[in-house]
């Protein structure tokens, strides 16, 4: 079972809409720089999706603050800064 799922279903929706849209902006596949480079283009829409429900994820924690646990608290902001960085790794690709 999906720890999210055992917090909140909303949790782990969003945190599956995510993992979709990471797993869809993956680039290891593509060697080839100048398709990179498209895809990447291609990908901002998804860029700004991502960065929506990560938002919306995070509203949805901060609302739930004051019944979680410390332990679950602190395990959500870990994945929320995990999430973050994924995304800034992505947003540093298309800058290059």
């Amino acid at each position: 079972m999906d720890p999210l799922s055992a917090i909140s279903e909303e949790l782990a929706e969003i945190d599956g809409q995510i993992a979709d849209i990471f797993r869809a902006m993956s680039l290891e596949k593509i060697k080839d720089s100048n398709r990179q480079s498209r895809q990447l283009e291609e990908l901002t829409d998804k860029m700004r999706d991502c960065k929506r429900l990560m938002k919306e994820l995070d509203r949805e924690v901060k609302n739930m603050e004051r019944i979680n646990d410390p332990n679950t608290s602190r395990m959500l902001n870990e994945k929320k800064q995990s999430m973050i960085k994924e995304l800034d790794s992505y947003v540093a690709l298309k800058k290059q």
